[in-house]
């Protein structure tokens, strides 16, 4: 069996190489991804920068996964798919459906211990590049090393074997249980159907999709929105199912299209062969969706911050010079045209978010920094917009106030205890006493200046809200050596201020679309390869080499639309659900240069894949029939 399974890896060279390359890209994206985890896991301390790699690898995880599961199972669908007629004939001779199996099962094997670790490896290294920005986010101090360690590589391959086998199973499972002189038949025209299983697995997928994208109705704000930003992943899943039924319904009525010879060779390829056009469009169309909606949630959390930090500023001027002390405060206070100065503090602290994972230091705490407010809670000057309880609690000592996010994030509610530890190292209960819902803008943490300094904790004033009865008060303030702005001009210099999370989140969304547009052009290589004796007897029944050319690039563009058309309708409700999570009934705010290039890329990349590999398979073919 071992035999078989090198012979017939060897035979089909060209889709095991392309079944390399996607495992090999996969396994340096689940590796790396596993670097930061465990680095995270290794590294929890009371800095707390362990927390947050955690946070930022599960953050991280959830969509990359997604994303390779649907990647890996497409392209070891494809090549096995390309090998149904081998596989039937191998029936046909005698083989029992359990040979074959084993046989699918030991080519996949032996093509994924190859090509996940070759992978994984480089993956290690490759996600150290990502060091700078992760320091520049402050996510991890200066100098910090990332764990080195074999496990990374170890969870990449017990991983992706499973989903590769799982993908195989599926692939094969039509043919072998179909009779031998059937599958024979079928494995020169496909089906134009799907079978009951995959018919309810599409539909599944769908209506779960629509439940994440409008989950924002029942669990608003970043959970609500997290959970919709899910939903797009779970629609192109449930398109890549139902997709021989899709484009049969979408292009039933293509043979009134009016065209030349290319035209209706295309647009028959395509109804005629629905399955290999699923195929190559899920790639394409995850390109899109990925881009999408992972630049509308930054925008949108972006947004929703600088909206929430306007609407509970009601300080005429704001004053960000950290450091000033009791006598800098009164001097600020006794400017003329100053009315009042609240001083607002903040201090790195601890938050036990889970209590079920207390052994597990990096998942059970996180790393906050907890605002600190004057007594009384500076309800002139702030409007936290408080849905449980009273901030003016904040005045005991061992009391805390939450964001909404807060809440469903720790479990905790008005009442309940909330365990925190401070910077001197020791632990303490806090009640919670109050529940906003301006967390983004202000935090997700509040406390009056008694908690800290009941823990031995330095939370001196790093800003300083006043309102004023003079228009000269803003020159006055400026002229004491200290950084004065607006209310204007501190929220959009408080709004500018995250370019580094920005840029890390950047980089981390160019990892994956390089992953998703690599495979995707190599799908389309594959599919088209494959096809050598189709466009060889094309040839010999009259075809012109002009006439195959245009009817791959109608192929092309055809299977470029039909991405953008499922993108899009995938996307739609998720961004919807993210929009209305954070901000409320509004305009999405969709970044249209990222829309407008993703788009030419889901265009272009069939015609720069498919239209080269055909005319290379077409001056092979000639040259055949010229020797024959």
């Amino acid at each position: 069996m071992w035999s078989l399974a090198r012979s017939g890896t060897r035979a089909h060279l060209a889709a095991m190489t392309g079944t390399f390359i996607v495992l090999a890209l996969a396994g340096a994206l689940v590796a790396g991804t596993g670097v930061l985890f465990e680095s995270g896991l290794r590294t929890s301390g009371d800095a707390g920068e362990g927390g947050l790699l955690v946070a930022l690898a599960s953050s991280f995880a959830g969509t990359t996964l997604v994303l390779v599961v649907l990647v890996v199972a497409a392209t070891v669908s494809l090549a096995l798919r390309q090998r149904q007629r081998d596989f039937a004939l191998l029936r046909a001779v005698g083989a029992t459906r359990a040979q074959v199996r084993r046989l699918v099962g030991l080519e996949v094997v032996l093509v994924g211990l190859v090509a996940v670790p070759a992978g994984a490896v480089p993956g290690l290294f490759g996600v150290r590049l990502l060091t700078p920005l992760l320091a520049d986010a402050q996510m991890v101090p200066a100098g910090f090393t990332m764990t080195r360690s074999p496990l990374p590589v170890l969870a990449a391959v017990a991983f992706l074997l499973p989903v590769s086998l799982l993908a195989a199973r599926l692939a094969t499972r039509e043919t072998l249980r179909t009779p031998p002189t059937t599958a024979v038949r079928q494995s020169v025209v496909e089906p134009d159907s799907i079978g009951p299983v995959r018919r309810t697995s599409a539909l599944a997928l769908a209506v779960c999709g629509l439940v994440a994208a409008f989950s924002p109705l029942v669990v608003p704000g970043t959970i609500g929105s997290a959970a919709a930003a899910t939903s797009a992943f779970l629609l192109v899943a449930a398109a890549a199912l139902a997709g021989p039924l899709l484009v049969a319904w979408v292009l039933g009525a293509t043979h009134r299209v009016p065209g030349g010879p290319a035209t209706t060779l295309a647009l028959a390829n395509t109804r005629g062969f629905s399955r290999r056009l699923t195929t190559a469009v899920v790639p394409l169309a995850l390109v899109l969706a990925v881009g999408t909606v992972q630049t509308t949630v930054d925008d949108t959390v972006a947004e929703a911050a600088t909206r929430q930090l306007a609407d509970g500023l009601r300080a005429d001027l704001v004053v960000t010079s950290p450091g000033l002390d009791a006598a800098g405060l009164a001097e600020l206070a006794a400017v003329p045209g100053v009315e009042s100065a609240t001083a607002l503090g903040s201090v790195t602290a601890r938050v036990r978010v889970d209590d079920e994972l207390g052994g597990i230091e990096a998942l059970s705490w996180e790393a906050a920094q907890l605002r600190t407010l004057p007594a009384g809670g500076a309800g002139r000057v702030l409007d936290l917009d408080v849905v449980e309880g009273d901030l003016a609690a904040l005045d005991r000592p061992d009391t805390v106030a939450i964001s909404r996010d807060a809440s469903l994030d720790t479990g905790k509610s008005v009442g309940e205890t909330l365990l925190i530890r401070w910077p001197s190292g020791g632990e303490a209960p806090a009640e919670v006493v109050a529940v906003h819902d301006r967390g983004l803008g202000f935090g997700g943490y509040l406390t009056g200046q008694a908690t800290p300094a009941a823990h031995g904790a330095d939370a001196a004033p790093d800003t300083v809200l006043l309102t004023t009865s003079d228009p000269d008060a803003q020159q006055a303030v400026a002229a004491l050596g200290l950084t004065v702005r607006d209310e204007a001009g501190y929220v959009a210099a408080a709004s500018a201020g995250d370019d580094a999370g920005r840029a890390l989140s950047t980089a981390m969304l160019l990892a994956l679309l390089l992953f998703v547009g690599i495979a995707a052009a190599n799908t389309l290589v594959l599919t088209t390869a494959g096809r050598r004796s189709e466009l060889t007897l094309l040839r010999r029944t009259g075809a012109t080499n002009a006439q195959l050319v245009g009817m791959a690039g109608v192929e092309a563009l055809v299977a470029g639309v039909a991405a953008w058309v499922i993108a899009v309708a995938a996307v739609v409700p998720s961004v919807l659900g993210v929009s209305f999570g954070l901000l409320g009934p509004s305009v999405p705010p969709i970044d249209l240069v990222t829309l407008g290039g993703l788009t030419l890329v889901v265009l272009l990349v069939p015609l720069l894949t498919v239209v080269p590999v055909v005319v290379s398979a077409n001056r092979r073919a000639g040259a055949e029939m010229i020797r024959g």
